[in-house]
């Protein structure tokens, strides 16, 4: 391949690309909304509530300082000091986000 075709094909490229990307946004913003996960041909846009972060660690307001003790080796269990005492640990939820991919 010379030069000039070889430019001219990267330059395909940037515009094909760059529409793709648009497309994928819209994609995106759709199954956002809908907030359920789509498959249509060969293409899936998954959707994903985000990811819950826990604090455990606020289990030390209310944990006897003996099971505290037994989860300790040498960081606190924060997890295991709530499991055991069947707290519910509170969460903060993240962003829901979409990936658009291609199935093959």
């Amino acid at each position: 391949m010379d030069m000039s075709t070889l430019a001219q094909k990267m330059l395909e490229w940037e515009t094909i690309t760059r529409q793709a990307d648009q497309l994928a946004g819209e994609i995106q913003a759709a199954v956002l909304e809908l907030g359920k996960t789509q498959t249509v041909g060969n293409v899936r846009a998954t959707y994903s509530n985000g990811r819950k972060t826990y604090d455990y660690e606020s289990a030390r307001q209310v944990a006897p300082i003996e099971v505290i003790a037994a989860h300790t080796t040498p960081k606190v269990d924060w997890k295991a000091v709530c499991d055991e005492l069947d707290i519910d640990a509170p969460y903060t939820q993240g962003e829901p986000s979409v990936t658009v991919k291609l199935m093959v």
